[in-house]
């Protein structure tokens, strides 16, 4: 079985993940077998671009990726949308559609509600 080192990029919070029931803690660095390494890597995403597919994490594998530089603060969000498109504004338009489900009216008979205008 080989052993990996993890190093936690942001050393100010320690990470605490979790493998088959296990919970392990990352202060700075720890040595771990090398599923347990990759499980923690991917439980540690902090930045996640669907586009590109790249992703950052906050733990490192030190033999892999290098010690990688530190972290002073995490995002905030991890979903990454400097590659989104400029999203379309939603706009609502009136139309004369009749609604799916009939609503019933004061009457008590099934029929349109109007709006008065």
């Amino acid at each position: 079985m080989k052993l990996l080192t993890v190093r936690n990029r942001f050393p100010s919070k320690t990470f605490v993940g979790m493998f088959d029931g296990e919970k392990y803690e990352v202060k700075d660095t720890a040595v771990v077998p090398e599923t347990v390494a990759y499980h923690l890597k991917k439980q540690s995403v902090i930045r996640d671009n669907p586009v590109t597919g790249e992703q950052e994490y906050r733990l490192n594998i030190v033999e892999e990726d290098g010690p990688g530089e530190d972290l002073e603060t995490l995002p905030v969000e991890s979903l990454d949308r400097s590659d989104f498109p400029t999203l379309r504004k939603v706009e609502y338009l009136q139309t004369n559609a009749k609604p799916a489900v009939p609503v019933k009216t004061d009457s008590g008979s099934p029929g349109v509600l109007t709006s008065s205008k």
